[in-house]
């Protein structure tokens, strides 16, 4: 299994502020990958020489996803921006260069300082340089994990009409496999000073502690012209909360 681990401070990965909370293990990393539900995926517009131009700008723009061992895809309409800036290729084997992030807010931390306000969570950062899949078999895998991927494993692929030749043909997908990323964590209570904690006139007036957030799958609402049962792969997702 790869190795995340930075060799020194100067890698991309390398995480500067509160190091404790770092992790650099692919086990660490991917679990946290496989419990998100949303990307949000960095690249450079196609014209950075053009200082005036609106595709000079990096751009960030949230996505879905799915994983195949050390291989992030990513899916959308042939000509969306994201798809066409990192499905480009200059002829060498290095790719357009894309960071991907995915967040998990577990909880708010409530401080007696304003300052010492936090959250718990759970973050990836990946690096990766991406380029287009052409194969028509990965192009059916990825598009299978990206769409199981929603439903925590759960075979939505298998679990919907066939798919046509004008859905392939009008979809791109892109795949970004995972060069270093980098996993930050946090879940404790406040940290607040010293001073503040063993003061009375300010432990008796502001409160502090933790609010935990869930996310959790409610009730499937099915739509109006449906004449199907819940599947099994939609009751096992609402069981799991």
């Amino acid at each position: 299994m790869a190795d995340y681990t930075p060799k020194n401070s100067k890698d991309v990965n390398f995480v500067k502020r509160l190091r404790e909370r770092a992790s650099y293990d692919p086990e660490t990393i991917f679990g946290i990958l496989d419990q998100g539900l949303i990307s949000h995926v960095g690249f450079h517009g196609s014209k950075m020489q053009e200082s005036d131009s609106e595709e000079s700008w990096p751009f960030v723009i949230p996505m879905i996803y799915g994983r195949v061992d050390d291989t992030i895809y990513l899916h959308g309409y042939i000509s969306g921006r994201l798809l066409k800036s990192l499905g480009k290729s200059d002829g060498s084997n290095d790719g357009p260069k894309a960071c991907i992030t995915v967040t998990m807010v577990d909880g708010l931390v409530v401080a007696l300082s304003a300052f010492h306000n936090s959250n718990n969570y759970r973050s990836v950062c990946v690096f990766g340089r991406a380029r287009a899949v052409d194969d028509l078999d990965e192009k059916l895998l990825a598009l299978t994990a990206i769409t199981n991927h929603q439903f925590r494993g759960g075979d939505k692929w298998a679990n919907s009409r066939e798919i046509t030749k004008t859905e392939i043909q009008t979809t791109k997908v892109i795949a970004v496999k995972i060069e270093t990323a980098s996993a930050k964590q946090r879940a404790a209570g406040p940290k607040d000073d010293e001073e503040d904690m063993n003061d009375q006139s300010v432990i008796e007036s502001i409160w502090a502690g933790v609010v935990p957030i869930k996310t959790v799958m409610g009730k499937p609402q099915p739509a109006e012209y449906t004449k199907a049962p819940i599947p099994e792969y939609i009751a096992k997702l609402v069981d799991q909360e």
